[in-house]
């Protein structure tokens, strides 16, 4: 029957389960005993021996109450007999309560005869003393009391070492029994054991044997061997599973056959989408192989996808530049660590073209990287447009810094009242007329500093530096800034760091840049934080200037670096900025030779790196 299995299962469990229930019965049993052993010594013994030392105590109390009162006869020496009076007998019927042992009477009935005469015999004491004089009262004392007095207490002592031999038989008798306990216990454990044992044995033969021959043949299925048959033995639930099992290859065949038709119309629309894409397109493995080359790479790389396919990318592809993105993507966990895109040149015979690189890992649901896939974006129009923008602007600004000049001559003139008196009107129009013209000045030397960066004209003095010195110099102007807006300025920068090829006022420039920016936008309620960190790799240093502000959508984390772009709030509005610092900083930055971007999420953030290459 197909229950057996089950049935073996319950009758097993069953035998296990009445072995263990009288393995602890008969442990209770024993547990049980030895607890009313220990019952039996606090009982019989334990209270007598108590009341015994303590007869014992009030006895001698009333000895030395004895003796004070014969050399001064006072009312408190008598006070104490009387108390400790109350105390002996208080112990003695507790004691006559407790009777537990052969001769414990007996003893109890000469210490309260005893009792009995050394209190009359105190009474009379207190008698002579107060008729006769103190020798007559001390006589009597040592003939008559004293004698009592160590008799009763020699009777006390007699009833405390006959209840402490009592509790030392009945801790033997406790000890006793503890051992048998153990070992019985031990050996219907064992016995247990050894069933158990025996019933496991029997169940891996009966039963493991035809499960390590289904793991085996589901483990020649997952290799693609789907022919894999179980043979069929008895009417139980394994013999049922055998045969579900040889129904399900069966039909895994089938289903081979029907995905591999399926896959290869899947595959074959997959590339066709890919070669529909304008955009060049690179898949290559965990090893840096070329698995895909769509034919818009091909045309910008002159090459052909069937000669290339399973080529390492630099075999194939002269562009160290690429493959170094792809490579940081493919070998480092930590994605803010690198920039995902970056600018390129592309040249041949006839022209020269530029595309954005941008780099994403293949990760599977398990989180391994098995690949990169590298998409090439043509922007060569944009950078054409982004010329003629800058050429103009720089032409503009050239033209705008002389008339600037000669305005704000004048209005400084103007205020001075060189040319005759003003008014408060007059001079508050003159002094808007001086606000903006100094901010279109400065918004003129910005361009041309940018223009200058952009043609290479301006001179960089890259020299080592020491990164933290380029930190401090740069916080050190915000200190009081931060102060008055409630904002806290950590640097995270260790000592004896590598040196940084840097041009120190440059780089400084653009730490300035970066943290003027976070502090505009941290809040000002005690919680704004803006952390410096520099972190060393192998032959670069990553700065970082991080803060808790507003965030960065992500449609403006690649388009900030552009001149004139300003992030808007959910209001529309700017903060009244130039557009310009974080240009300049990427051009002061690409003329290090290193590269400057951001992570940012809304509600919790920015962060802006930028890296340098690490000096002698």
């Amino acid at each position: 029957m197909r229950k057996s299995i089950r049935f073996k299962f319950l009758g097993v469990f069953i035998l296990i389960f009445v072995v263990l229930a009288a393995n602890s019965i008969w442990a209770i049993k024993n547990f049980n005993s030895l607890s009313n052993s220990i019952e039996n010594i606090m009982q019989s013994n334990y209270r007598s021996i108590v009341a015994a030392q303590n007869m014992i105590i009030a006895l001698e109390r009333q000895d030395s109450a004895e003796l004070a009162h014969m050399f001064s006869s006072s009312e408190t020496t008598s006070q104490a007999f009387k108390k400790n009076e109350m105390e002996f007998l208080k112990w003695l019927s507790r004691a006559e309560d407790n009777i537990t042992e052969p001769g414990e009477k007996e003893i109890l009935d000469n210490i309260n005869k005893l009792y009995i005469e050394y209190v009359d015999a105190f009474s009379e004491f207190v008698d002579i003393q107060a008729e006769e004089d103190i020798n007559a009262a001390r006589a009597y004392y040592y003939n008559e009391i004293l004698p009592l007095f160590e008799k009763t207490k020699t009777e006390g002592r007699n009833l405390l070492n006959l209840n402490q031999e009592g509790m030392i038989i009945r801790k033997n008798r406790a000890h006793t029994i503890s051992t048998k306990a153990t070992y019985s216990t031990m050996i219907i454990s064992s016995a247990t054991i050894l069933i158990g044992l025996i019933l496991a044995i029997y169940l891996s033969n009966k039963i493991a044997k035809p499960l390590y021959n289904l793991i085996e043949k589901i483990r020649k299925i997952a290799e693609g061997d789907y022919s894999q048959q179980l043979d069929i033995e008895g009417d139980d639930e394994i013999a049922k599973l055998a045969e579900e099992f040889n129904i399900m290859t069966k039909k895994l065949q089938s289903y081979e056959i029907l995905n591999i038709k399926k896959l290869k119309g899947e595959k074959q629309k997959a590339e066709a989408i890919v070669e529909s894409i304008g955009d060049g397109i690179i898949v290559t493995n965990e090893e840096h192989k070329l698995l895909l080359v769509n034919r818009a790479a091909e045309k910008v790389l002159n090459i052909r996808e069937k000669d290339v396919l399973s080529k390492h990318f630099l075999e194939v592809i002269k562009r160290e530049d690429i493959f170094e993105m792809i490579d940081k993507v493919k070998n480092r966990k930590d994605t803010h660590e690198y920039k995902k895109y970056r600018d390129v040149t592309i040249k041949d015979e006839n022209e020269t073209k530029h595309y954005r690189i941008n780099v994403k890992p293949i990760i599977t649901r398990d989180g391994e990287n098995i690949g990169v896939v590298t998409l090439m974006q043509n922007i060569t129009k944009l950078k054409e447009v982004d010329q003629i923008k800058s050429e103009f602007v720089s032409t503009v600004s050239h033209e705008f810094r002389t008339p600037l000049t000669s305005i704000s001559m004048g209005v400084g003139l103007l205020l001075d009242q060189i040319p005759g008196n003003i008014n408060e009107d007059q001079r508050e129009l003159i002094e808007a007329i001086k606000e903006d013209s100094e901010r279109l000045k400065n918004l003129v030397t910005e361009l041309l500093d940018l223009s200058r960066i952009e043609s290479g004209k301006i001179q960089m003095d890259i020299i080592p530096h020491d990164i933290k010195d380029i930190v401090n110099s740069a916080v050190k102007p915000f200190k009081m800034q931060a102060e008055e807006r409630n904002t806290s300025i950590d640097i995270d920068v260790k000592e004896n760091m590598a040196k940084v090829k840097a041009d120190y006022n440059k780089i400084s420039w653009v730490l300035t840049n970066l943290i003027g920016n976070a502090l505009r936008y941290v809040p000002r309620d005690g919680t704004g934080k803006i952390q410096i960190k520099a972190k060393q790799t192998v032959n670069k240093m990553l700065i970082s200037v991080v803060d808790n502000g507003k965030g960065i959508p992500e449609e403006y984390q690649q388009k900030i670096f552009e001149k004139f772009i300003q992030v808007r709030d959910k209001n529309g509005e700017t903060n009244g900025s130039t557009g310009l610092g974080l240009a300049i900083s990427k051009e002061i930055v690409n003329a290090h030779g290193g590269e400057i971007w951001v992570q940012s999420k809304l509600g919790e953030g920015s962060t802006f790196y930028f890296t340098l290459s690490i000096g002698i």
